[in-house]
């Protein structure tokens, strides 16, 4: 085809067009566009890091807090059950010496009551048994009732009668002794003791009651305040105090306690140490305490200190948070730096994805007009044959060559030349099913592999190819008219392998070529 037939009018401001529809094929991954896959194992390992790394600290943390509490709160309570127990051992003493002194008393007077058969002994023995036990340190009075609690003698400067309650007498019928507070006494706090004088028989014939002073006690009780550096307080059944001393760290002594309210955390605990007889611990508004029962009598002692005792526990918790805190910061820049690395490593990664698959496409496919090449155009061909074969179904393959391109190429220029190679491959591309393949052979030279087609189907994809290139391409401004050979071939009907097919499909190009040459002249 001459030059002159090719080139038309131009038509200012016109450009090449692509066919509506048609695409140029890009690279699978574009630059810049990192594999998904890669940043979710990037995030997955970067959690892991951090799980391995912060959960065990966040264990470490909460268990090394929980054993530094009970240490230090089984500390504090211990040696608050120490001073509760030793105090209350020291008044167990003196209460049941006592005790044990009143007893001797009353055996002896029961003695001479069963001799005499009397209801009490003599006033001559019993004055000077009396006397012997109102001579002990710390008594302020004796009694000797009868059996109706009516005084029969009475030595010492106190009456303890009115100190006992109304019941005192019944009380004492189902126990040995009877020990109750007395309120404060010339020495201090005093308390009550009272025992039976049995009778021939085994009844009762009358009553030692004695006033006895807590002074002494009160006194150890203090010191032993001061040393443990605790408050001791004793509390009667009903949480009345008897006594109590409370250490001043200034002075290094203790004094005494006589603003005791009773809480009901005190009561129940009292309560419970009575019910149990053994030691009960517990906190009060906070403060830690322990109540220790007395064996000769039904009071408590109970030791308990200020609410910053357990405060140790509170720094303990703050000390650890801080450490784990610090810690969690150098795991988390330890993350941060793996996260770093790890994204350097997945650029890198990506990019190599990119150039691998760039590499891959430019070995696969035409750089001009982004077509697959010969190379990709074989394995197609290859694959469609493979599959008709096995579906028993039809395939069809074309060869097209440009009509009178070399001319075109040396009128317009290599770049015009370019630009129709480009716009006829969009128009094949348009003319074909997303099945095909269309591919550029080498120079003005095309093919196209269309699969599931038999003749007709080939015959209707032709007429097509033709009907979409009489349109003229408009190249540097100007029309340009640019024709195909065409040349088809049918599996299995032309040729069952791609060798007798190619050349039935180049012979039946050249055939159409050598028809329209002769057309045109």
């Amino acid at each position: 085809m001459r030059a002159r037939e090719l080139i038309g009018r131009r038509r200012p401001g016109a450009a090449g067009g692509t066919a509506p529809g048609a695409q140029r094929p890009q690279p699978p991954f574009a630059p810049g566009s990192p594999p998904r896959r890669s940043g979710v194992h990037r995030w997955r390992t970067v959690v892991l890091l951090l799980a391995l790394g912060l959960l065990p600290l966040a264990g470490a943390g909460l268990v090394s807090t929980a054993l530094g509490a009970s240490a230090i709160a089984s500390q504090v309570y211990t040696r608050l059950q120490d001073a509760s127990r030793q105090a209350g051992g020291g008044l167990d003493q003196e209460v049941s010496a006592r005790v044990t002194a009143m007893d001797g008393v009353a055996n002896q007077l029961a003695v001479l009551s069963l001799a005499e058969n009397e209801p009490t002994a003599s006033a001559i023995a019993a004055a000077n048994e009396l006397l012997t036990l109102s001579r002990a340190p710390g008594t302020e009075g004796v009694v000797l009732t009868d059996a109706q609690g009516i005084t029969v003698q009475r030595l010492g400067t106190q009456d303890p009668l009115p100190g006992l309650p109304s019941d005192w007498a019944s009380r004492l019928a189902h126990g040995r002794s009877l020990a109750v507070l007395a309120g404060s006494g010339t020495g201090g706090p005093s308390m009550d003791l009272a025992v039976p004088v049995l009778k021939g028989g085994g009844g009762v014939g009358g009553y030692i009651v004695e006033l006895f002073s807590l002074g002494q006690a009160d006194s150890r009780l203090r010191a032993e305040a001061a040393s443990a550096g605790v408050t001791l307080l004793v509390l009667d059944p009903h949480g009345r105090l008897v006594m109590g001393a409370r250490p001043t760290p200034a002075s290094g002594a203790a004094a005494a306690v006589s603003d005791w309210k009773p809480t009901p955390a005190a009561l129940a605990e009292e309560a419970a140490a009575l019910r149990s007889g053994g030691v009960q611990t517990g906190t009060d508004a906070g403060a830690p305490t322990a109540t220790s029962p007395l064996r000769t009598v039904a009071w408590v002692v109970r030791a308990s200190l200020p609410a910053s005792a357990l405060s140790a526990i509170a720094t303990l918790k703050i000390t650890v948070l801080i450490v784990c805190a610090a810690l969690a910061l150098l795991v988390l820049a330890g993350a941060a730096v793996v996260d770093r690395a790890l994204r350097r490593l997945q650029r890198t990664e990506s990019d190599l994805l990119v150039q691998t698959a760039a590499l891959e496409h430019a070995a696969m496919h035409d750089p001009l007009t982004g077509l697959p090449n010969r190379l990709l155009f074989n394995d197609r061909l290859q694959h469609g044959i493979s599959n008709a074969r096995r579906s028993g179904r039809g395939m069809a393959i074309f060869v097209l060559d440009v009509d009178g391109f070399k001319a075109l190429n040396d009128s317009l220029g290599h770049a015009a030349g370019d630009t129709v190679l480009r716009e006829t491959a969009n128009r094949l591309q348009a003319s074909v099913r997303a099945s095909d393949t269309v591919a550029r052979l080498g120079g003005d030279e095309f093919a196209i592999v269309a699969v599931d087609a038999d003749r007709a189907d080939a015959e209707l994809i032709q007429a097509k190819i033709r009907q979409r290139m009489e349109e003229p391409m408009v190249v540097d401004g100007a029309e340009v008219s640019v024709h195909l050979s065409v040349g088809l071939a049918v599996f299995p009907d032309d040729g069952s392998d791609s060798a007798p097919l190619l050349r039935r499909a180049d012979t039946d190009m050249y055939r159409d070529k050598r028809a329209r040459r002769t057309a045109t002249h």
